[in-house]
């Protein structure tokens, strides 16, 4: 296993190892140059490391620390192993490399920077997965405590928040849930009341002056929480349905999907063929808490399981693709099974959001009714039922 002093898991004492696993293997992929310029995205999202322009190189980098984590990999391990395809793809050293402000010399692979990658991406899919076990007993232990690495290493606001209490829902584990930067090695534990009452301590007040302790430029998010989303419309068609279709078997849409998290979640990304045929601007399909609340209320015999099949049943690949005015209606057949998603566009075509999805037990029925509706538009069939339709 990684040495402790290189990415600090003794608190993940009792922690199943699956959960930091499944944090990882939902991200999706990210190019970037620069990595402010993925902030978040550099963590909680999509996988990414400054400076990699080939998605076959970031490939390579996201399945070594992926390995690292399911077999727990030595960091000389994981350099023993990454660094010859690297080299021999060129990404090592330094370079002259041409950017949208020239030419530039700079360093691209690296012991160090390999050593940064691996305990950073190591240490955020622990304290992702912490999060999750932590929220599974705040009925018992419904107070988190601080707890920070009391050495010479340790920077001075970590060391200021070392022992400090908020409960579980407080906004302040929003920003300051561990990792808060770069090498940190801090833990939260949880608490009950009776260890409350016998180690003395009390929560921190809404005006406590610790509240104002800033986590590192780019770190002010809680890993196994966050529903922050990039906006995937910037994104080629290819990388952003991998960056969908992994976060729907993690742990981010499982928070989602259990209503700890509240705004939309991408849950499709249309090609542009399909964009074009349905009128829209947008290639991304988001779902919203509040539909997601209805469905489950509507259809509670649909699975997450079922949920994360969404990219595949609003795609090119369905049966039958309805447009009825502002509705595209989707059917398809997955293990022998048909389902129906309604996806709904905004007057401009700029958004559009899943408004239902559900089981279908006679899709000839529906579509033969919908194709008979007046003034829909058939604009693809591979079932062939009768009815006509008015375009």
């Amino acid at each position: 296993m990684p040495n402790p002093e290189d990415i600090d898991l003794s608190y993940a004492i009792g922690l199943p190892p699956e959960y930091a696993i499944e944090y990882f293997q939902k991200k999706g992929y990210k190019i970037t140059w620069d990595w402010h310029e993925a902030l978040r995205e550099a963590h909680t999202k999509a996988f990414t490391v400054a400076k990699v322009m080939r998605l076959d190189i970031l490939k390579d980098i996201r399945d070594a620390v992926e390995k690292a984590l399911k077999t727990g990999m030595t960091f000389e391990e994981f350099q023993a192993e990454l660094e010859p395809k690297l080299r021999a793809k060129g990404w090592w050293g330094k370079q002259e490399i041409a950017t949208e402000d020239g030419i530039k010399t700079v360093q691209l692979g690296s012991t160090r920077r390999l050593e940064t990658i691996y305990r950073t991406n190591l240490q955020v899919a622990y304290m992702a997965g912490r999060y999750k076990a932590l929220m599974k007993d705040v009925a018992n232990r419904p107070y988190w405590q601080y707890v920070a690495v009391m050495d010479s290493k340790t920077r001075p606001a970590h060391k200021a928040l070392n022992g400090k209490v908020f409960r579980y829902d407080d906004p302040f584990w929003d920003t300051h849930f561990p990792p808060n930067g770069f090498g940190c090695r801090c833990k939260v534990f949880g608490l009950s009341a009776n260890d409350m009452k016998e180690e003395g301590l009390q929560t921190e007040t809404k005006d406590s002056p610790y509240r104002n302790i800033q986590p590192d430029y780019g770190w002010d998010y809680n890993p196994g929480k966050d529903a922050w989303q990039p906006d995937l419309d910037q994104y080629p068609y290819d990388i952003a349905k991998l960056y969908v279709d992994g976060g729907l078997t993690g742990p981010d849409f499982n928070a989602f999907y259990d209503g700890l998290t509240k705004g939309s979640f991408p849950v499709a990304v249309l090609s542009e063929e399909y964009k074009n045929s349905i009128g829209a601007t947008s290639q991304v399909v988001l779902l919203s808490d509040e539909s997601l609340a209805k469905n489950k209320a509507n259809h509670p015999e649909l699975t997450e399981e079922e949920y994360s099949k969404i990219p595949d049943i609003i795609s090119s690949d369905a049966d039958v693709i309805i447009q009825d005015g502002e509705l595209t209606l989707v059917f398809i057949k997955i293990n022998d099974r048909y389902y129906n998603a309604v996806v709904k566009a905004t007057a401009s075509g700029e958004t559009l959001f899943l408004t239902s999805f559900r089981r279908v037990d006679d899709v000839e029925r529906e579509v033969g009714r919908l194709k008979r509706k007046q003034g829909t538009k058939i604009i693809k069939d591979d079932l062939k039922t009768s009815g006509g339709a008015s375009h």
